[in-house]
């Protein structure tokens, strides 16, 4: 990598659609470490206007689209200039369509686009559709183009860097069983296939999973399985980056987290409060 590198993050602060969710303290910490910052699954509530107020960062919010959504926040260092742009996804027969801003930003004298995304939880199907009005639009835009979120992708099977061709058949059925598995319908490798014509997607290491906090015994378990990886960074070709996932947030407040989960444990679904991160950091560093 080149010795700038713009520090981007992406994160999902598990709103839940919740405009009465506020974000732990902690939150603006993490933030204020890098240039550029997507958060996903939020609301542009009281709550999250005030942490960001005192960021001393431009901002933008994605349209509300009512009871239930959520929307996506970017923030960038006031030298970066960050633009929000004002086009539209086209929706596919009327089905959902991702949660999505599009903003720039100026380094070095480069207009880097930047598009937040988080796919809405719909049958696997569906979110495949999703993914294809991103690539309509993605494909349309001049200049590097740096697309981060939380896909709900789910466990990734294979080798990352194979064709779906050669994984196809690891996604068919729920693992140790002959059941089919909703993943033959929208995976990693699909999201990829359909995308490498102009961009680029990699399976982010650091940790084996970037969702799934939970509790054995007294200790934080991060991930159910393996490689469930659904937040990713996907950049077009003239782009150089890197990118890691970290749970160090979660290790740093770990008692505030277990004493959580404790409370919560007769909870159907996640034990995380909303508002409280339950996704690993994705960080990015583009090389400028």
């Amino acid at each position: 990598m080149k010795k700038n590198n713009l520090k981007i993050m992406e994160w999902n602060l598990n709103y839940g659609s919740s405009d009465l969710a506020v974000p732990p303290k902690f939150v603006s910490d993490y933030i204020i470490d890098n240039d550029v910052t997507v958060l996903t699954e939020v609301r542009g509530n009281d709550a999250m206007e005030d942490m960001v107020a005192g960021l001393n960062c431009d901002h933008f919010v994605s349209d509300d689209q009512g009871e239930y959504s959520n929307q996506i926040i970017i923030l960038a260092k006031k030298k970066f200039g960050l633009r929000r742009i004002t086009g539209n996804l086209e929706q596919n027969n009327r089905k959902p369509i991702p949660d999505f801003l599009h903003c720039t930003i100026d380094a070095e004298g480069k207009t880097i686009n930047i598009l937040g995304v988080r796919v809405k939880i719909t049958d696997y199907a569906d979110r495949l559709k999703q993914i294809k009005c991103v690539r309509k639009y993605a494909y349309s835009l001049e200049g590097p183009v740096l697309i981060l979120g939380d896909f709900n992708n789910g466990q990734i099977r294979g080798d990352a860097d194979a064709d779906y061709a050669k994984t196809r058949s690891l996604y068919q059925k729920m693992n140790g069983t002959n059941r089919p598995s909703d993943l033959r319908f929208y995976n990693f490798h699909l999201i990829k296939d359909i995308m490498k014509e102009r961009f680029t997607l990699k399976e982010t290491q650091g940790e084996d999973n970037s969702w799934g906090l939970n509790l054995y015994n007294d200790q934080i378990i991060y991930g159910f399985g393996s490689r469930i990886k659904n937040d990713l960074a996907i950049h077009s070709s003239d782009m150089e980056l890197s990118s890691d996932y970290s749970w160090d947030y979660v290790r740093n407040n770990e008692q505030e987290y277990i004493d959580m989960m404790i409370r919560n444990h007769g909870r159907n679904g996640n034990k995380i409060d909303h508002g409280y991160p339950d996704h690993a950091r994705l960080m990015v560093q583009v090389a400028i």
